[in-house]
This record gives structure tokens, C-alpha cells and sequence, in this order.
């Protein structure tokens, strides 16, 4: 796979651009799924929205994770107990929504109900806009 600023891909600004796109495109996603009582489904996209988001704020300080844990944990590191970005009731509500995901995608008995899914369907929605005044902040200024 090629990287941010190459070439044939665009910059890291470019990456995060588009990692929003998705975000914004994997909320509707969930949105619809929970209009349809849906909700398994619902927060596995909600919780994609979420990660897209988190990758997008680390992509332009050049961060890549292998695994969703790494990067969450980065984020939490980082962006909410160093540097104090974003609040740290963001930390505890993504481990939430990515334990949620989990067990609804894998344990066969286990749909999150109607109040955890628009929980998570709102977390999303209001991290993604709280995360785009982040880094269209930092991508002014560069």
C-alpha cells in the first residue's frame, strides 16, 4: 500500500480528507441501519466512524497503527492525557463503543439495545465534528 505523501496517493492531508469522507458516509451508514432496528449493525458502523476519525487526526502527524487497540490507545495517549486535545470522557466513550462493537459482532446473543446503539450513533456524530475543527485547525496552519 502506498503511504501519504507519495506521489500517486496525495499528502497526509489528502489521507485525513478522505478518512473523514468515510467517517461521515459510515455514521449515515449506522443512522440508517438503527431506522431499520438494525442495531448490531448500527454500531459496527458507528464504532468505524469513530476509528476512521482517530486515524485521521494521526495521519497528519504521520502515525500508522497495525491494530485498532494500538491506535486507539495512541489517541487516548496522545490527543486526550498528553497534550489534552480532546476531553477524556472521548477516551472512555471510544473503549466503550469498541467493546460494544465486539460483542455484538461476535457474541451471536448479544444486540446492543436501542438506548446503547443511539448512545454510540451520537458519540460518533459528535466526535467527528469536534475532530474536524481539530485538524481543519491543524491543516490551516500548515
Amino acid at each position: 500500500m502506498k503511504l501519504p505523501d507519495h506521489p500517486d496517493v496525495g499528502t497526509m492531508q489528502d489521507f485525513a480528507r478522505e478518512k473523514f469522507r468515510i467517517a461521515r458516509q459510515f455514521l449515515a451508514d449506522a443512522k440508517e441501519a438503527y431506522s431499520r432496528e438494525s442495531n448490531n449493525t448500527a454500531v459496527n458502523r458507528a464504532y468505524y466512524a469513530l476509528f476512521k476519525v482517530v486515524t485521521a487526526v494521526q495521519t497528519l502527524d504521520g502515525k500508522k497503527f497495525r491494530s485498532h487497540g494500538q491506535a486507539i490507545g495512541d489517541f487516548n495517549y496522545e490527543y486526550i492525557h498528553l497534550k489534552g486535545i480532546f476531553p477524556e470522557e472521548y477516551g472512555e466513550r471510544i473503549y466503550d463503543v469498541m467493546r460494544l462493537r465486539h460483542k455484538s459482532d461476535y457474541e451471536e446473543f448479544d444486540t446492543p439495545t436501542d438506548a446503547q446503539t443511539q448512545e454510540a450513533i451520537a458519540f460518533a456524530e459528535q466526535f467527528i465534528e469536534s475532530a474536524q475543527k481539530y485538524c481543519n485547525e491543524r491543516m490551516s496552519q500548515k
